[in-house]
């Protein structure tokens, strides 16, 4: 977490190159790189047997992409068999001994691959080594016994390399050890378990000032704090995400007195913090305790850590996929800690960890001395209240304000704009109010992101007025900036991403837009009035995304930017035809809906092979839609109320066993409706005039079911009956909902089987609901992993239901009215997603049955919809249906022959 913001990384960079530049200065005092000319002494040349040793090392790496030991080969004469010239190594001048093996791998893609070898236990005078960030676990994956036979090494840093299983207590031999690193980084997926079960090895390394043991699981080391009381040499110690489980054991005498930065982010300690022997480290210039969940009030012995710079205290607070908290613990009391005597403090970060609070108090909490060191100060998420003080202007050295999502009132004051060396300004979602004027910003020359979105704010600047700054990221969603196009944004040529969301704009584009935001990737104007034409020379833009949907835009679309990704442009007066090339090759997302576009829409949309997500619906497009092919990334296409004729687009038309779309329906309308000449699957017009609709015809004829007089009977029966159903859907709810549900409907002779082969991998919803669906579901439907609606009901099936229910992100499974018959599928409890169920009005054989429903009903831990009536099933409601925590409705169950007392408590 310490490297989460710039003044945090600097200053822990900072610390860790001071010591490391003692620890080598220490370390090659006699280490320098041979001069060109060969010496002419022969004990400057590296030692064969350790020559040899280095060769045999690199028989080990089975990869080199960068070929960083390419150098290290026999022959080619003395010079270049010295190892002491050797990419990586280093050699003592005095002896000629190697003394130095440095070959950290800094960039992706070039790391060494195979074992550390045996070999290198002949480099008997090595110092340093460091391998670091390379794929050397080997083919046991354990860190190297060896390596504790190193007596002189003083640097040793493995960090990066995923070794497994237990970190060798032989390491504790390497007693002039000064620089000990052994830390993860951190990797998607199942990740190989280091441990230490006894660290009492560690109190051996007396000379240890730097140790990094990030990601090692340390769990089971309990007396943690008292192995590191035991060695009074350390100056930086970082143990974050080691499973630790508490920090509150007794220390009756500190004796790493000289420990400048520590480290215990992301372990569970789950106590109060006031228990802490942490307090006493008063030498402490960086503490980093952000996610640890710790509780109770922030200890008042905070204010006695005088040599304090940086203190991260914040919590992890993550956010489902609706931005909710899922966090249970780490939330604090409120801040009664008194700081004004820590005058070195730089950085306070407490985002998301107090219950409560008033931001004043905190503030007047805060360091008073004179001139102030703090630079960042990081409050979001603390429901805090009340106002922000006048004299926050006094903070001079401010670079970052953090108070986003909070519960701040009052106006913002003006004496922020006294902050010269602010950078980031981030206020939004808040409850403040009032008016931004100039003298905001009068001297916030070095002002680079503003966030002041989701507040009640208005800015009212002076038309002539030159901001002092050049903003990079501005964030204005919600607040009043209307009704003009602001003037001041012309200055601001770093733009890299604007919002603008209903800024209460009633204005054209101005002729600078496009050169002014030539570097924006993001922009953002939705629920504006912004009238006339698109801004000119948009294609010069390096746009990825934008955003200008309800508006009054009108005119035509002209050719946008080439690495434009996503472009919104719905809701507004859009006309003529779509652009031959609209000149975004990489356009992943396109959204036209309800402007007033005509035409047809060109053969060169087919060259949108990125385009996953397509929205035409609401506008006057005709013809028939381009027969494209290798658009596989489609997930969305919408096309309805157009005029759109002719066959459906053929890389559509395998819905649902085609391979493109991932969304075929929604619960709202039809995506295709309103394009009356529109035909082909998945639609279920038939195209008469092609063959295969000719043999449908044909056939159903000869089986005497003629579509023409059949549609003129429904309709008469219909016309017959319209005053009664009128009177019914006047009196009657559920009646209007089927009639409004059977006119979102195409009421088609839909009369084939399900296709054989699903061959939707990404298809996500399936509705073929009130259709004349015959035959068998197909075995291909298992392979549906990613579907989340499934929808049968009201069909012509017949047999079993498939047994292969293994969908892990279904949650709505409607297969009512649809005469399944058989075993009930078994794997149906597998699906622990499933939220909605209904089987009503079919035939399953009870034999699975021990009740009225399955006994494993009661596993089923998020269902809130079941229906099961009408099944012929028979005995009691099992008990574990109480189990359901979430069940919300048990929609009737008759048409059963269910027996026994209903369940309490049911």
């Amino acid at each position: 977490m310490l490297m989460r913001h710039p003044t945090i990384a600097a200053a822990a960079a900072s610390a860790a190159s001071f010591l490391l530049l003692m620890i080598a200065a220490d370390g090659q005092a006699a280490t320098t790189t041979p001069p060109s000319p060969p010496p002419a002494a022969i004990g400057n040349y590296c030692k064969p047997r350790e020559r040899d040793a280095l060769l045999a090392f690199k028989e080990g790496v089975t990869d080199d992409p960068a070929g960083l030991l390419a150098s290290w080969r026999r022959g080619g004469g003395q010079l270049q068999e010295d190892c002491c010239q050797w990419r990586g190594v280093r050699c003592s001048n005095r002896t000629g001994h190697v003394v130095k093996l440095r070959l950290r791998n800094d960039h992706a893609g070039t790391a060494l691959a195979g074992e550390i070898g045996q070999s290198l236990i002949s480099l008997e005078h090595l110092r340093y080594l460091d391998l670091s960030m390379n794929n050397l676990a080997g083919s046991t994956g354990h860190v190297p016994e060896f390596l504790g036979s190193f007596r002189s090494l003083r640097y040793l840093n493995l960090s990066g390399i995923v070794f497994s299983g237990m970190v060798p207590p032989q390491l504790g031999n390497l007693s002039n050890l000064r620089y000990l690193d052994l830390s993860r980084i951190r990797l998607s997926g199942m990740v190989p378990f280091l441990y230490i079960n006894d660290g009492s090895w560690l109190a051996h390394l007396s000379n240890l000032q730097y140790l990094k043991l990030d990601g090692v699981n340390l769990s089971t080391v309990v007396d943690w704090p008292h192995v590191l009381n035991m060695i009074p040499s350390l100056k930086i110690v970082s143990l974050s995400s080691c499973s630790l489980q508490s920090a509150n054991q007794s220390l009756p005498e500190l004796s790493f007195k000289e420990l400048e930065m520590l480290d215990l982010s992301n372990n569970d300690f789950n106590h109060p913090a006031e228990s802490s022997w942490i307090w006493n480290l008063t030498s402490l210039k960086h503490l980093n305790l952000s996610s640890t969940s710790l509780y109770g009030d922030i200890p008042q012995a905070l204010g006695n850590m005088l040599s304090l710079q940086v203190l991260d205290f914040s919590f992890d607070d993550h956010k489902d996929s609706m931005g909710m908290s899922v966090s249970k613990n780490g939330k604090m009391g409120t801040m009664k800690a008194n700081l004004k005597n820590l005058c070195n403090l730089e950085v306070l970060d407490l985002d998301c960890r107090l219950e409560y609070g008033n931001i004043m108090d905190i503030f007047q909490s805060l360091p008073q001395c004179s001139p102030s060191k703090l630079k960042e100060v990081h409050l979001a998420g603390n429901s805090l209240t009340g106002m922000l003080p006048n004299w926050i202007g006094r903070l001079t050295s401010l670079v970052t304000l953090d108070l986003f999502n909070n519960s701040i009132t009052g106006q913002v004051p003006s004496e922020i704009g006294m902050l010269t060396n602010l950078r980031n300004l981030y206020l939004h979602f808040n409850n403040m109010s009032g008016t931004i004027t100039e003298k905001h910003f009068a001297h916030l020359t070095s002002l680079k992101s503003i966030y002041l979105c989701y507040n009640h704010l208005k800015i009212v600047m002076d038309p002539q007025w030159l901001p002092p700054f050049k903003l990079e990221k501005a964030y204005f969603a919600s607040i009043t900036m209307g009704p003009s196009f602001p003037r001041w944004l012309q200055s601001q040529v770093d733009i890299v991403a604007l919002a603008m969301n209903d800024a209460g704009i009633n204005d054209t584009f101005p002729d600078w837009f496009s050169t002014t935001f030539s570097k924006a990737k993001l922009l953002e104007f939705p629920g504006n009035q912004i009238s006339g034409g698109l801004p000119t020379n948009m294609e010069n833009m390096s746009l990825e995304k934008l955003y200008l949907k309800s508006n009054q835009i009108a005119g035509l679309i002209p050719r946008m930017p080439r690495n434009l990704t996503t472009l919104d442009l719905s809701n507004n007066s859009l006309s003529g035809p779509l652009p031959l090339n609209i000149g975004s090759p990489k356009l992943a997302e396109l959204n036209l809906l309800s402007n007033r576009i005509t035409g047809n829409v060109p053969q060169s949309i087919c060259e949108l092979q990125n385009l996953h997500g397509l929205d035409l619906s609401n506008n006057l497009l005709d013809g028939e839609f381009p027969q494209c092919s290798g658009m596989s990334m489609m997930s969305f296409f919408r096309l309805s109320n157009n005029s759109f004729s002719g066959n459906f687009p053929s890389f559509l038309q395998g819905i649902p066993s085609g391979t493109q779309l991932g969304t075929l329906y929604d619960q709202n309308h039809h995506l295709y409706d309103g394009n009356d000449g529109l035909c082909g699957p998945p639609l279920q017009k038939s195209c008469y005039k092609s063959d295969a609709s000719e043999q449908g015809h044909l056939m159903r004829s000869k089986q005497g079911f003629d579509i023409g007089p059949f549609s003129i009977g429904v309709v008469m029966g219909f016309m017959a009956g319209l005053w009664i159903v009128f009177y019914a859907l006047l009196f009657r709810k559920s009646w209007r909902v089927a009639y409004f549900c059977l006119l979102d409907k195409v009421y088609d002779e839909f009369l084939q089987n399900l296709p054989s082969k699903f061959g939707a991998p990404n298809l996500k919803v399936l509705i073929m609901c009130h259709n004349h669906i015959t035959g068998q579901v197909p075995g291909s439907v298992c392979k549906l992993k990613n579907i989340k609606i499934f929808d049968l009901a009201y069909n012509f099936l017949e047999g079993e239901l498939t047994n292969c229910f293994r969908m892990p992100n279904l949650y709505f499974l409607q297969l009512s009215h649809s005469r399944f018959s058989g075993e009930f599928p078994l794997r149906l409890p597998a699906i622990r997603s499933l939220t909605f169920l209904d089987l009503a009005f079919n035939n399953f054989h009870p034999r699975n049955f021990h009740g009225a429903l399955p006994v494993w009903i009661g596993d089923m831990e998020s269902l809130r919809y079941l229906q099961l009536s009408h099944n012929f099933s028979y005995g009691d409601i099992p008990l574990n249906i109480t189990n359901i925590d979430s069940l919300q409705y048990l929609n009737n169950l008759a048409g059963n022959n269910i027996s026994g007392s209903i369940p309490w408590p049911l």
